[in-house]
């Protein structure tokens, strides 16, 4: 094969696929296709953010299943996604006050799923202190925030992996898998960037407006409409991509979302501890 350079990146290559970025060979014979070529080359990255956007949610996974099949001219890479939604996540959580995916030390000291754990790493490393150490659980708090931020990768390869699993009988190459887990997390930052906030104005209006709240109601619904926001990008997504059937996609979203639970569990076990052994 003669060679030929590569619209993404510049690149000479000489086979079917750039061996930089991964970039499909297209025939550029057509006038029609060189003259988009050249306008998704010069397409701002405000436009590719846009667009990215727009096929990682129309269907959901357009955008895993046009960047696996090599129609990756203007579109972020998926890794490039995850971390620009990530940026917007935790701006839009600081500034709303909300604490997503930040735990205070109380809060990972009181949890029942991990509290056996994050109490006795404490007493290990902190003996004498409790989430009542005004001191140094400022000091937890300020620090955990920042961890947060930069450890919810973690989270997209123990993803990949559980779907890599569920789909093994259909050989599916581990980098497919885990571009469609960079997307998913994608879309579940910009979920959760929708969700809480409304979530959070909608409880000062029923405080504003003196109704009774039951906290522990008001948490089960948001996690259930949290979920059902999930299940409904995996559903669709798992047949836009992999093609599965009604029936196997239901049991499939079903085990990621239980798998979702678990690996979120594990990314606060994690911050909590590399906060612990930081301070």
């Amino acid at each position: 094969m003669d060679t030929w350079t590569c619209p993404s990146c510049g690149s000479t290559a000489t086979t079917r696929y750039c061996g930089r970025c991964g970039e499909r060979r297209l025939d550029i014979a057509d006038a029609s296709i060189r003259s988009r070529i050249g306008v998704e080359r010069t397409r701002s990255f405000l436009g590719r953010t846009l667009a990215s956007l727009r096929a990682l949610l129309s269907p959901p996974g357009r955008l895993t299943r046009d960047w696996i099949q090599g129609r990756r001219i203007g579109y972020l890479t998926p890794i490039s996604l995850f971390l620009w939604t990530n940026v917007a996540f935790f701006l839009i959580q600081s500034a709303s006050g909300l604490g997503i995916l930040t735990w205070p030390l109380r809060i990972h000291l009181s949890d029942d799923s991990i509290s056996w754990l994050t109490t006795w790493l404490l007493a290990q490393r902190k003996p004498g202190v409790t989430a009542e150490t005004s001191g140094y659980a400022a000091i937890f708090d300020a620090l955990e925030a920042v961890h947060a931020k930069s450890l919810v990768i973690v989270m997209v390869p123990a993803f990949a992996l559980v779907l890599g699993a569920l789909t093994l009988d259909r050989r599916e190459a581990f980098r497919h898998v885990f571009t469609f887990a960079t997307h998913f997390f994608a879309f579940a930052l910009i979920w959760l960037s929708l969700l809480f906030p409304i979530a959070a104005i909608a409880l000062r209006s029923m405080v504003a407006a003196h109704l009774t709240i039951e906290h522990h109601a008001m948490d089960m619904t948001i996690t259930a409409i949290e979920a059902a926001g999930f299940a409904a990008y995996l559903y669709v997504a798992l047949g836009t991509v992999f093609g599965l059937s009604r029936l196997r996609r239901s049991v499939t979203t079903v085990a990621l979302i239980l798998a979702l639970y678990v690996i979120l569990k594990a990314y606060h076990a994690v911050v909590f501890t590399v906060t612990l052994y930081s301070t």
